[in-house]
């Protein structure tokens, strides 16, 4: 949930000049309502808005694309892998049908966009889920399959998010694992720039992709301006508030920080339905934050409600040293007299 999210919507046409998937007039509308959906964390309203779409290609690929792209939405925002099968599901359904299209339209870029997104979509699980072998693979499927669109539509600026998405985090990630890889990150950084500035669909998950990637390199200010931005402009939605809170943790400012992991937790509580580890990771990132600030009355209270979650096994052990550390803040809070 903490990287970065690319909710890449799609849509189907026809022009003059041939067939295309390329979003126009009316579909393209509904594209950017859906994304905004997305960003505010309505995936109930994004999934009804992906039906109206209306996908009419053989195969379904846009519907396919579409549906998996708000489930992995949702699954990131909630650190929940429970629909994962029917991810999967939707990606190669999408990606066979797009194949076809391809196949018979080899002139029409963002057939091969769309196609590069459904394995970017696929490398990006991958690596969520560890299977880095298997991430880079489909990366460099996509990373292909864009670059074919771009030497098809060299403006189709969409393209330049997965692009730069592949380029940054494989030469930053994957490069440690893999080290005959190049070292492309400066490429990714300003392909990611270019895609939030121009992207005809894709701006606000290449601006939040391109704020990560900022982050990672410790341009705090840059990632600021970014983070604000959207955050302004998508209802305060929680993958702009992870961002803010994730700038604030990482340049030292406790009160931000403590701030916005508030935030995040209000309204995780609000949305119900948690597994409780992102409450767990929230919460104790607040009180650290607040012990720093020597505010231990309000600490201990975070360090003891992760005490009080009862999670399932797995969410428990992934948070071993969550619970250790916890332990370890109270036991020096009551030392203190706290």
């Amino acid at each position: 949930m903490k990287k970065l999210l690319i909710a890449l919507i799609l849509v189907v046409c026809s022009t003059s000049s041939g067939a295309t998937l390329k979003p126009t007039g009316p579909e393209l509308s509904t594209i950017l309502k859906t994304v905004n959906y997305i960003f505010a964390d309505s995936f109930s309203e994004a999934m009804v808005s992906a039906v109206a779409i209306g996908d009419t290609t053989p195969g379904l690929p846009i519907y396919h694309l579409l549906y998996a792209s708000i489930l992995h939405a949702q699954m990131m925002d909630g650190e929940d892998y429970s629909h994962e099968k029917e991810f999967m599901d939707n990606i190669d359904q999408a990606s066979d049908a797009l194949e076809k299209w391809v196949d018979k339209n080899p002139k029409d870029g963002w057939g091969y966009f769309f196609w590069g997104s459904a394995y970017g979509y696929k490398a990006v699980w991958q690596a969520q889920k560890g299977s880095l072998f298997k991430s880079l693979l489909s990366g460099l499927k996509a990373k292909s399959r864009f670059s074919d669109a771009l030497k098809l539509d060299p403006i189709l600026y969409d393209s330049y998010t997965g692009m730069g998405s592949y380029h940054y985090w494989s030469s930053v990630k994957l490069k440690k694992v893999f080290p005959f890889l190049s070292d492309n990150r400066d490429d990714g950084l300003r392909e990611l720039k270019l895609a939030a500035d121009s992207s005809l669909i894709s701006n606000k998950a290449a601006a939040i992709a391109y704020a990560w990637a900022l982050l990672n390199e410790r341009k705090y200010s840059d990632a600021l301006k970014i983070a604000n931005h959207l955050n302004e402009t998508t209802e305060g939605g929680r993958t702009t508030v992870w961002l803010l809170a994730g700038i604030y943790w990482a340049n030292g400012n406790l009160k931000k920080s403590s701030d916005y992991y508030g935030q995040l937790i209000e309204s995780l509580e609000r949305a119900g339905n948690q597994n409780d580890y992102n409450l767990i990771y929230c919460r104790y990132r607040k009180g650290v934050a607040d012990y720093g600030m020597r505010d231990f009355k309000a600490a201990k209270a975070e360090f003891e409600a992760i005490l009080a979650y009862n999670p399932p096994k797995e969410i428990r052990e992934r948070h071993k040293k969550t619970y250790q550390r916890s332990r370890e803040y109270i036991e020096k809070i009551k030392k203190q007299g706290g």
